[in-house]
């Protein structure tokens, strides 16, 4: 507590604001409104924890705008989690944060302390339980070090999730209700918006050369479209074997063959096949008969 509250705070939100706004248009932001007020007023001001929730109904007041028509792609529905990510960069500049971070790494320490209690216990002795405890301290400091950088970004993809799921819970009341059924995304049409690169610019830019307290906003908005772009890459090599009639299922097998034996390289090089389509668009790609094979 109170983190958990977003448990079920946030896929409430998200259902409620998507649906008014699917259905009744611009009603639908008064949700985002609503939770901000209820956030300031009952949560107080410097409740980071509480202001994912508006953060999130605004993203599903954005979903619900844009169901009409079709509904938006994987993509773009991708991009409209930016409130969250925004939030997710601002989250370091708040007063709690470095409390926040503190007492995150002081109940890591605790887990640490009771694996190598339950590990003397099962009868670790000697040279096995000294392994164990340096791989225990040494993993301590880097999260020490690493913690600080990394939280915002993991903390993004936890709401995320959540968003998720309440898109989830939106569709199972609009079928109850007999409403139209809500839009489907296909991992194969994964495409961010171009503007999406220039967030991962920013980030690598103020990693590379901002301020030393940058860093955390700065790693939240590099890591955060690089997961984006090393979706898009998959996305990408995907559609390309469907189009040479590889079933999705050992396309699947095969993407996830390749993750477990390779993922140092994996990410990396998903990612710049992910930028790379940002320029060539490989799925508009057409084939030219009798074309140049080399």
């Amino acid at each position: 507590m109170p983190w958990t509250i977003l448990w079920l705070a946030v896929p409430s939100v998200v259902a409620v604001s998507l649906l008014i706004c699917w259905r009744w248009g611009l009603w639908g932001v008064l949700v985002p409104l609503a939770a901000l007020g209820a956030v300031v007023l009952f949560a107080g001001p410097l409740a980071s924890w509480a202001w994912w929730i508006p953060a999130a109904a605004l993203t599903g007041s954005w979903m619900g705008l844009r169901e009409e028509g079709g509904g938006p792609a994987s993509g773009e529905r991708a991009w409209m989690m930016l409130p969250v990510l925004l939030l997710a960069a601002g989250l370091p500049w708040t007063q709690s944060y470095s409390q926040a971070v503190s007492e995150i790494d002081r109940q890591l320490q605790q887990g640490d302390r009771d694996l190598l209690q339950t590990a003397r216990d099962v009868g670790y002795q000697g040279e096995r339980l000294h392994t164990l405890e340096r791989m225990v301290s040494d993993g301590g400091a880097l999260r020490l070090r690493y913690l600080p950088h990394t939280l915002p970004s993991l903390l993004f993809i936890w709401v995320a999730l959540l968003v998720v799921a309440g898109r989830k819970v939106a569709a199972q009341i609009a079928r109850r209700l007999s409403w139209p059924d809500l839009s489907h995304g296909r991992l194969s049409d994964w495409r961010l918006p171009d503007g999406a690169v220039w967030l991962l610019i920013v980030g690598l830019g103020l990693v590379l050369a901002g301020p030393h307290n940058w860093l955390p906003s700065a790693w939240t908005l590099l890591i955060v479209p690089a997961l984006g772009y090393c979706v898009q890459g998959m996305a990408v090599v995907q559609s390309l074997l469907l189009v040479r009639g590889v079933p999705s299922s050992i396309v699947i097998l095969t993407l996830l063959f390749i993750v477990l034996m390779a993922f140092p390289v994996f990410l990396p090089a998903t990612v710049c096949v992910g930028l790379s389509d940002i320029w060539l668009d490989y799925r508009r790609l057409e084939a030219v008969a009798n074309g140049d094979h080399s």
